[in-house]
């Protein structure tokens, strides 16, 4: 089901929410998933606010770096955009969309200090080049966002992700800015945009090249990951441009995006799984493409107004769940503590890419909870449909949990849906609760889990994997975040759900765990 279906679906008079509904359901292990959550996403709030940036780190207003900085490795403390654009990026939901205890005043603080980096990223004369010959590609500056000159420290420069990725939040940002509440379409309009154009117009005129990817080692070439913001970026450009009438370029834009959507679709492996990359050959310093990027991508790019899309890859769309169950099985060969699962469990432990050998290969902590936060994502979008299709290309993945379901769409109540959501809720729980069991002792996440004991590996502190902490935390409770895809047209609200049945559920920054709720959304137009 598309947009125009969904929106008539849910529409109601005067705005009221549209309906009641539970999506993601309590199982015996509701609970244990909530304790579990209710310590890691404070610790990874805190770890963000007091280990990764601010008085600690020395580093300017708004500035984060990837790691906990550790003395004999100063070449990690550094800011990369993509790190930024992360954290950001999951303020601004919390912002936009704010639970009963965050603590907005602090969020918009926070949110207005990342906006004023990134913009100050536009500027810097780098290695990659100034504001017109590269410069906007440049992902690394040190913390006070001055150039970096030693190349060491910047492998895998310039990216190309870091434009589109940068607007994409500068776009959220200006979203919420035009909302009534805050009325700030003149500054949006004068002072925002500029900053927004500048990146738009690069990847207008740049998005077919090649560049590096986000990974270590970096392959040049093309990736799913820069080319998904590119194209979310100029579609959401566009859309904000017209909304501002600075709409000069949105046809421009818009026929890009259009390209780029097409392009995706090429990464498209027959095996029943997103490619993150386009050399995929390992013998000459490729990749087989087999990669938790498509995770990333579906839960960054999470737009319940897009129904279950393919094209860009919703997380309950059939080749987003056909994805996660070819990549979770070729994981599990290879992570010889996946024999610890139940055998009627599928996998329940995620790496960045399949040949990745850094720290000798191991399972990471932000893919797994991605692959959990997916799960969640579909049950809510299923919900708002108010009903669930398997295809063919999707059937293998429910069928590992009903044997005997088949091809067809299942409204909302029926055996079969209530059972498949059922059971797709406990194994993103059980995911979880697995996770929990190999967690650092403060619960301050390193980058990823042994293979075979479970320890914790890597650098302390990676940030990818805090915030990963925080967003599945989000998921789980309810939070859908603002359409990106449609503006404040495809605005969802958010309301108490089940406070009687869930009270320890806060994760407002500047509080420590107290009582909560779950939240229930609806649609409002």
């Amino acid at each position: 089901m598309h947009l125009p279906l969904l929106l008539s679906a849910f529409a109601v008079a005067n705005g009221a929410a549209a309906n009641q509904f539970a999506g993601i359901k309590h199982t015996s292990n509701t609970r244990a998933v909530h304790d579990y959550l209710d310590r890691l996403a404070p610790a990874s709030k805190h770890a963000i606010l007091h280990k990764l940036m601010g008085p600690t780190v020395g580093s300017d207003p708004g500035v984060m770096v990837p790691v906990v900085p550790d003395p004999e490795h100063p070449e990690y403390t550094a800011y990369w955009v993509r790190d930024g654009c992360r954290v950001y990026h999951t303020w601004l939901n919390q912002l936009t969309v704010p639970g009963p205890h965050d603590d907005t005043r602090l969020l918009r603080a926070l949110v207005d200090d990342g906006v004023h980096a990134l913009i100050r990223t536009q500027h810097v004369v780098s290695l990659s080049g100034n504001i017109f010959t590269g410069g906007l590609e440049e992902p690394v500056f040190d913390i006070h966002l001055d150039k970096i000159s030693d190349p060491t420290s910047r492998i895998g420069s310039p990216a190309a992700d870091g434009p589109p990725f940068r607007a994409a939040v500068l776009i959220k940002y200006a979203d919420w800015l035009l909302e009534p509440e805050q009325n700030n379409g003149t500054w949006v309009a004068d002072v925002l945009w500029p900053a927004i154009n500048l990146d738009l117009q690069w990847i207008s005129s740049h998005w077919n090249q090649s560049s590096w990817d986000l990974w270590w080692p970096p392959v040049w070439g093309g990736s799913y990951w820069t080319a998904s913001l590119q194209y979310r970026a100029l579609k959401a450009g566009a859309r904000l441009s017209r909304t501002i009438g600075r709409a000069a370029s949105a046809p421009e834009y818009e026929s890009h995006a259009s390209m780029i959507l097409d392009y995706l679709q090429t990464f498209w492996n027959e095996e029943g799984y997103m490619s993150e990359t386009t050399i995929t050959d390992v013998e000459k310093g490729g990749r087989s493409g087999k990669g938790s990027v498509p995770l990333s991508v579906t839960v960054l790019n999470f737009d319940p107004s897009l129904g279950c899309d393919s094209a860009t890859f919703q997380p309950c769309s059939d080749r987003a769940l056909s994805s996660l169950k070819v990549l979770g099985d070729e994981f599990k060969e290879i992570f010889p503590i996946t024999e610890r699962l139940p055998p009627d469990q599928p996998s329940a432990l995620f790496g960045a890419f399949y040949e990745e050998q850094i720290f000798g290969g191991h399972a990471h902590y932000f893919a797994t909870l991605h692959a959990s936060e997916q799960i969640f994502d579909a049950l809510m979008t299923w919900d708002l449909l108010g009903e669930l299709q398997v295809t063919d290309l999707s059937l293998e993945f429910f069928r590992q949990f009903d044997q005997n379901v088949n091809i067809g769409t299942y409204k909302k109540g029926s055996e079969v849906y209530e059972r498949l959501t059922f059971a797709l809720t406990s194994w993103a729980e059980r995911t979880l609760l697995f996770l929990a069991e190999y967690m650092p002792e403060d619960y301050v996440l390193t980058m990823a889990i042994d293979r075979t004991t479970g320890l914790p590996v890597g650098p302390r502190g990676t940030i990818h994997c805090v915030v990963a902490g925080i967003s599945v935390y989000d998921a789980y409770n309810g939070l859908i975040p603002p359409s990106w895809a449609r503006g404040a047209s495809g605005r969802f609200s958010k309301l108490p759900w089940n406070d009687t049945l869930v009270t320890d559920c806060n994760v407002g920054f500047g509080n420590e765990a107290g009582s909560g709720d779950q939240f229930h959304v609806g649609l409002q137009v």
